[in-house]
């Protein structure tokens, strides 16, 4: 079976096509299992998200103690983003991680 994450650059964590309830216990254990420094999450591939997703990120955000930057999120996502208030919580940009 391959990997459930991969990571791009250093820091930057790039999603599977899903991110839900079914597989989000799966991605936290794959990360923590990494050893990385978290910097940057990369939604680009991933095709199906809902709100788990945002919990997840909170999580890790929790962990991370600097503002976790979030780039690729879908419009659904940004939109709950809103609705929940997290605009400061987390740096969301649309564009590719400038590292």
């Amino acid at each position: 079976m391959s990997s459930v994450i991969e990571w791009a650059d250093e820091g930057v964590l790039m999603l599977p096509g899903a991110v839900n309830v079914e597989t989000v216990p799966a991605i936290l254990d794959a990360v923590e299992k990494s050893n990385q420094s978290l910097i940057t999450v990369d939604f680009q591939q991933v095709e199906q998200a809902d709100s788990v997703a945002l919990a997840m990120l909170l999580c890790w955000q929790n962990s991370a103690g600097l503002p976790l930057k979030v780039i690729n999120l879908s419009a659904q996502l940004e939109t709950l983003v809103q609705l929940y208030d997290l605009e400061s919580v987390f740096d969301v940009s649309s564009g590719q991680s400038q590292q």
